[in-house]
């Protein structure tokens, strides 16, 4: 009797662990991997059925090593869909910033990683991993796939800082999608924190509303005209200078934001033919 206990014990643990492999990648359909745990799974279950059917017991010891053994077969395959989940991540991201260069054939982009984040800064300023010698100058626009964020403020040979859109230091000619107004993209201390900044400069007979696309509009000769900046959340009369401007949202979170991309060129850069400062 005891002896059967020992080998019902082992067959119980063993198909445990068998479970656990099987709803850590069950979600993934990467054939890959998948094939990988099939060729395991398959295994484990010759490795249960021939405990249950062996007539000799297997020792504790024997069977404290065979769980550890399966208990890291289990991280490694955990480790194995974890970087799958990265890379597929990451090319989604690289797939959008491909997008983006197809639209704007001309524009020069190099991607890069923030490495530091300027604590002294209220708006959200960072440093990326590139510089000069990667072909990154002032004034530079800084993109994710999901739009504009900012502008390369400071570089040297290996990094560079950025201001982003959250700053009062920030004015990009901007239009909306829809109405076709122009204003200017100008952060504010008062919306920073909150991941909003401001379309300043608005006509008094515009047309923006809430939910319009704000782009870049290229005058200027900093920004390639098109990118994406935000989306239209209100508009509000300043009754310090009797001007108008819209809350824009920007379409990345600049607060967290973890890589980006420089432009370093484009066809119209440095030809001015607006407002643009």
């Amino acid at each position: 009797m005891r002896r059967m206990d020992d080998k019902n014990r082992k067959a119980l643990i063993i198909t445990l662990i068998i479970l656990s492999l099987m709803s850590v990648l069950s979600q993934e359909e990467n054939s890959l991997i998948s094939s990988g745990v099939n060729l395991v799974t398959r295994g484990l279950f010759q490795v249960t059925a021939s405990a249950t059917a062996d007539n000799g017991s297997a020792s504790a010891e024997e069977l404290r090593g065979e769980v550890e053994r399966l208990k890291t077969e289990n991280a490694e395959l955990r480790a194995q869909v974890s970087d799958y989940i990265d890379i597929k991540q990451e090319n989604a991201r690289l797939q959008k910033l491909l997008d983006i260069k197809k639209d704007n054939p001309s524009c020069q982009m190099t991607p890069a990683n923030v490495i530091k984040r300027d604590a002294n800064d209220d708006f959200y300023a960072f440093t990326l991993d590139i510089g000069t010698s990667n072909g990154v100058g002032v004034n530079n626009p800084v993109i994710t796939e999901n739009g504009l964020i900012g502008w390369v403020c400071q570089a040297d040979a290996a990094t560079c800082k950025v201001k982003t859109v959250l700053s009062p230091d920030t004015k990009t000619g901007a239009k909306d999608k829809q109405s076709g107004d122009n204003g200017i993209i100008n952060g504010s201390a008062t919306l920073c924190d909150q991941n909003l900044t401001a379309m300043t400069k608005l006509a008094e007979n515009h047309k923006v509303k809430k939910g319009d696309m704000i782009v870049t509009s290229g005058t200027g000769g900093v920004y390639p005209g098109g990118l994406l900046i935000g989306e239209v959340q209100r508009v509000e009369f300043n009754a310090y200078d009797a001007s108008r401007y819209a809350v824009i949202k920007p379409y990345e979170d600049i607060r967290t934001v973890s890589t980006a991309a420089v432009i370093t060129d484009f066809k119209a850069k440095g030809k001015v033919d607006g407002n643009e400062k």
